[in-house]
């Protein structure tokens, strides 16, 4: 199916969630030659950052990541937008438009690459689903001609009491066939993932938090593969020094010509709770 009929049939679904279940205005556009969507007042865009082998730098997949923006222009986070909503349902629908506006993206930029397209799930999309996680997104992926195996469905660990719930919603992602991927930002993350039963098929982390890592004992990595961001001083790493681990590649971060320009950053959760609605 053309990109644009696909971008149709999911607005018509979209229109129909909206008005049933009393949801903010959300839909797909077409603009210099990407998609964009609507949630309430806000726009969302897509950008891709390239994956890129530790041995060879060769290209093995891309990270999607998300910019949004008020309609005055305002750049906003997505996590402070998340964590205003109140309804459980708006959540999931914001999260799942995100994800699926990332496929519409990948599907226009990148079609005919077979390799790994990174997305991330929010913690609250995945505690605010009873069971079957996963099973509406592999319909959206299917309509995209995009399989779940080149899919790495990342994510935040939040705390030791939602653990089983995470258990059992990463379960259902890895018994669908996507990959899981597990983000540590700080070492209580590691910590979290330590008492985890689910092995993750990759970390997304820092080179530093990784250094930390596998200087102290007791930290097996197992089969885990590990993808780290640059920081400002990633230069300074010299891959070398984390040979001795599961590192596979690292995340090429780029600054995206298609992202708007802003006039302040300096946006309250309270603006985003308003826009959303």
């Amino acid at each position: 199916m053309p990109l644009t009929e696909l971008m149709n049939y999911f607005n018509d679904q979209l229109q129909t969630q909206a008005r049933l279940r009393e949801l903010p205005k959300t839909g797909f556009y077409k603009a210099d030659n990407q998609y964009w969507a609507r949630f309430g007042n806000l726009i969302l865009g897509s950008q891709f950052a390239e994956i890129l082998s530790a041995k060879d730098d060769q290209l093995i997949g891309h990270y999607a990541d998300l910019f949004v923006r008020s309609s005055t222009g305002n750049l906003l986070n997505i996590d402070d937008i998340v964590n205003a909503l109140e309804d459980k349902e708006q959540v999931v629908h914001l999260d799942r438009l995100v994800r699926t506006l990332h496929s519409l993206n990948y599907l226009q930029q990148h079609d005919g690459f077979k390799g790994l397209l990174a997305l991330r799930v929010q913690a609250r999309h995945i505690l605010s689903v009873a069971n079957e996680h996963g099973k509406t997104f592999e319909k959206i992926l299917s309509d995209c001609g995009l399989g779940p195996e080149r899919v790495v469905l990342h994510t935040k660990l939040v705390d030791v009491a939602s653990l089983p719930h995470f258990q059992q919603a990463l379960t259902n992602y890895r018994e669908r066939q996507y990959r899981i991927g597990i983000s540590l930002n700080e070492l209580q993350d590691w910590e979290l993932l330590r008492q985890f039963e689910l092995q993750p098929d990759y970390i997304f982390s820092s080179p530093a938090l990784v250094q930390q890592l596998i200087e102290q004992p007791n930290y097996p990595l197992g089969s885990t593969r590990i993808l780290v961001a640059p920081e400002q001083d990633f230069s300074q790493h010299k891959l070398v020094q984390l040979a001795n681990t599961r590192f596979e590649g690292y995340v090429q971060l780029q600054a995206s010509n298609t992202q708007p320009v802003l006039n302040s950053t300096d946006t309250s959760i309270d603006e985003s709770r308003r826009l959303a609605s």
